[in-house]
């Protein structure tokens, strides 16, 4: 699915949040989201989510008015992994996990072969095949933010949002969650990721939108966003210029971590 916001406005509690924001998302890409703190990022995503809701023309799908989707139609082609998302239930791994299957059924229809199929695959996917019969609740972090994004995975979306799906975990954690999304797009959905990691981001994101004060301060390749005079405007960061692009050097620290050997034990 390809989207296309034009000219997104939008206010909260009297204050202005986007301010004539655009985006594009393409088909098999992940684009990333950045920007400092209350910069619009997550009000962009509750607008292609539907929990906001632009003027009809300003966000399309395939050409066509998002919102002439029924709740059950962008229910099955949109996934929306949020930042407060967790249960607070004794429910077990594998039931989570399947309730992402819940757009693509009838009133009280129970899941067929398909969907067994797709809950199982997703499992495998995630790692999460050993554990289904735990409980969300005595899951560790990392886990459980994988559990989450297999019951989003589920769904098996054309695209999917996911708001700082990273934020609280340890290096591990993120390079797995990274990779869990990267490999969506290799499938051939799309993903919407807002990033605080410029890290991250610069490895794993096809195109990047930095927003700032409700406003797009720079979009496209990673390369030419993250500068040293985009940085210092939207997060006062002053990077120390060399014949390396900061886009690079980002992404030489990302290599360097993740290629260290675990130290061995005394």
């Amino acid at each position: 699915m390809r989207l296309v916001g034009k000219d997104l406005h939008q206010h909260l509690g009297g204050q202005p949040i986007l301010k004539g924001v655009s985006i594009e998302l393409r088909e098999g890409e992940m684009l990333g989201l950045i920007g400092p703190n209350g910069a619009g990022k997550t009000t962009l995503l509750r607008l292609i989510a539907g929990i906001l809701t632009p003027p009809r023309e300003k966000l399309l799908a395939n050409g066509e008015p998002l919102a002439d989707l029924s709740q059950s139609e962008r229910g099955r082609k949109i996934a929306y992994l949020t930042q407060e998302g967790t249960a607070h239930w004794p429910i077990s791994v594998g039931r989570i996990v399947a309730l992402g299957r819940l757009p693509h059924l009838g009133t009280w229809q129970k899941p067929g072969e398909k969907d067994d199929h797709v809950i199982q695959r997703v499992l495998n996917q995630t790692g999460l095949s050993g554990l289904t019969d735990r409980s969300f609740p005595t899951l560790s972090g990392g886990e459980k933010a994988r559990v989450l994004l297999a019951r989003a995975l589920t769904i098996e979306p054309e695209i999917l949002l996911a708001d700082e799906p990273v934020a609280a975990l340890d290096p591990s954690h993120q390079l797995e969650m990274m990779d869990l999304l990267k490999m969506h797009c290799r499938q051939g959905g799309s993903v919407v990721v807002v990033l605080h990691d410029l890290r991250l981001a610069s490895h794993y994101c096809d195109r990047l939108q930095l927003l700032l004060d409700g406003k797009t301060l720079a979009t496209g390749d990673p390369k030419r966003v993250l500068t040293p005079g985009n940085l210092e405007q939207a997060y006062g960061i002053r990077i120390r210029e060399n014949n390396t692009s900061v886009a690079e050097a980002f992404a030489m620290t990302w290599e360097l971590g993740n290629s260290r050997q675990p130290d061995s034990e005394a």
